[in-house]
């Protein structure tokens, strides 16, 4: 019985060890932090749900993501509550939404992969990358 119990417990410690050499080995790689870049208006009720599930599991899934936040010209707390997670998170708030601000926004950050996210249109809520 001793000798079983002794089997089960080392073939435990065996797979720990070699799940931390995995996973150690690909924290050593540098990955390059994803963009993300939110365009919102007046979704006070939705914007710190979708900032804090966005780095809640990036941060789960062990990448890093960058997020820029365009407010179209709220008129609720929208802003308010984006300065507020500023301090906690990586967020660049831009107020002015000029009407070709995105493919501006996509010209400078053209090598790289941006996920464009529009929270008010409800097919653009899958693109964000939580999972």
């Amino acid at each position: 019985m001793w000798i079983g119990l002794l089997w089960i417990l080392g073939c435990y410690g065996i797979s720990i060890a070699v799940l931390h050499l995995l996973f150690g080995a690909r924290k050593g790689r540098k990955k390059k932090p994803a963009k993300v870049l939110l365009v919102t208006k007046n979704n006070q009720n939705q914007i710190e749900w979708y900032i804090r599930s966005l780095f809640f599991f990036s941060g789960l899934k062990g990448y890093e993501v960058t997020a820029t936040i365009y407010d179209e010209g709220s008129s609720d707390d929208t802003r308010q509550i984006i300065e507020r997670l500023s301090h906690t998170h990586l967020l660049d708030l831009r107020y002015q939404m000029d009407f070709d601000a995105v493919d501006q926004f996509r010209s400078q950050h053209e090598g790289e992969s941006v996920v464009v996210v529009h929270l008010s249109n409800r097919e653009d809520l899958v693109k964000i990358p939580v999972g």
